[in-house]
């Protein structure tokens, strides 16, 4: 909103809101970033709100911009209604902590100067992380546009990646937890998607009046039809659908723990072995490593890769699926989840989950799917036995697997977000 537009009434349900996002990552990257402020966007936009995007040039997870986004510095456009300003940040196909310590640097600086320098209205900033480095342009922004922020946590970084090992440099942690206890306090709200990572927060000394859960979720229009080129893509892959198809779509990167599904054919009773097979769909930093150990035991009769594919296909990939795979490798922090699970038991599948903590709380309770320790294989392949041999059981498990995912639309969680956005907005106004 201008400075010369009359300010609505604060009280008026009905009053349009500018919504100004930083996000380094967004379409047409996948992931969980993108993917949220994507959807919340088109869905905020439905209820008559404007949306604009800051974000970076698409690279995620592969390090590699497209074609068509090179050799510029910035760059303008339009995605299902929402203005998307790009700015330039470093990439580099060789991904490890120095590039992309790089490439987050990078887009706080560009991210920045294009907050400072650019027409822009906004009558809430939100700024979502990680990383953290988001929080500059985003409180920058909201300084010199006057409105307030809000801060979107998925995960607790710097700790979270310190605790996993990414992260050796003491001095690096240590700025980075300077960056976030500052946007914290400059931040009219903090929102995340746990309840764990809520009471996380509240240690940490965020006034719990601050926090609120905005949990991830799907939309769930995007599963309302089964699209036959799913399973079209597979068999052109030599995917054989006579066989137990266990699927796994996202990102390949070390927190993933993928070597658990290339563990998965030699666990299995000798007599199923060759009725199973694991299908991979993505890139990322692990892609060839796990591509060259299929190579070597032998396994591509029992594992397939798919290229990374746009988001509108991966519905019908997992639909196309006897199982859907959600793995993640052991970790301290146990509050993250995968917003893939949530795809998954919208797909109508049942979950094989490989993974510890929240991820394997929502499983269970979802009654959806069945659920093994991190990295352990043979729980896992004695859980793709018994879904092989019960067709039965897996339809039962799939349509539980979807009664939960309809409790977890994103429409809902977009209306807690609009509700919370007017909330911000009047009492930075003086309203109630």
């Amino acid at each position: 909103m201008s400075q010369d537009d009359p300010k609505p009434d604060v009280h008026d349900p009905k009053q349009t809101l500018d919504v100004l996002v930083v996000s380094q990552f967004f379409t047409p990257e996948m992931g969980a970033p993108a993917a949220r402020f994507h959807d919340f966007g088109r869905m905020l936009l439905a209820r008559g709100h404007r949306m604009t995007v800051l974000t970076g040039f698409p690279n995620s997870p592969s390090g590699v911009v497209p074609e068509a986004y090179r050799r510029r510095l910035v760059q303008s456009e339009e995605i299902d209604g929402i203005r998307v300003l790009r700015s330039w940040l470093f990439t580099s196909p060789r991904l490890s902590a120095a590039t992309k310590s790089l490439g987050f640097g990078s887009f706080a600086v560009s991210a920045s100067l294009r907050a400072l320098l650019s027409r822009l209205r906004a009558d809430v900033v939100i700024a979502t992380s990680p990383p953290p480095t988001v929080g500059i342009p985003g409180w920058l922004a909201s300084r010199r546009l006057g409105a307030p922020l809000v801060f979107d946590v998925r995960d607790i970084w710097p700790e979270a990646i310190a605790a996993s090992g990414r992260l050796q440099s003491g001095a690096l942690v240590r700025f980075l937890e300077r960056i976030e206890r500052g946007v914290y306090a400059a931040s009219a709200a903090v929102t995340v998607v746990t309840e764990g990572k809520r009471e996380r927060l509240i240690e940490k000394g965020v006034p719990a009046t601050k926090v609120e859960v905005i949990s991830n979720g799907v939309d769930l229009s995007r599963f309302d039809r089964l699209d036959p080129e799913g399973a079209a893509l597979l068999e052109r892959h030599g995917v054989d659908h006579s066989r137990f198809v266990v699927l796994y779509a996202g990102v390949f990167n070390p927190p993933q723990g993928l070597d658990v599904l290339l563990d998965l054919p030699g666990r299995l009773p000798p007599a199923l072995r060759a009725r199973v097979q694991v299908v991979l769909v993505g890139n990322g930093a692990e892609r060839a490593r796990l591509q060259a150990r299929v190579a070597s035991e032998g396994l591509a009769d029992a594992v397939r890769f798919l290229p990374e594919q746009l988001r509108e296909r991966i519905p019908g990939l997992l639909q196309a699926a006897s199982a859907v795979a959600v793995t993640l490798r052991p970790r301290l922090d146990t509050h993250t989840v995968p917003s893939k699970i949530y795809e998954a038991l919208a797909s109508g599948r049942p979950v094989l989950l490989s993974a510890d903590g929240a991820p394997a709380e929502i499983v269970r309770e979802s009654g959806g799917g069945l659920v093994s320790p991190a990295a352990d294989a043979d729980a896992l392949a004695a859980h793709v036995a018994q879904l092989a041999l019960a067709p039965g059981t897996c339809a039962e498990l799939g349509q539980r697997a979807r009664r939960y995912a309809e409790r977890h639309d994103r429409r809902i969680h977009a209306d807690h977000l609009e509700d919370l956005l007017r909330r911000v907005v009047a009492g930075a106004r003086g309203g109630p």
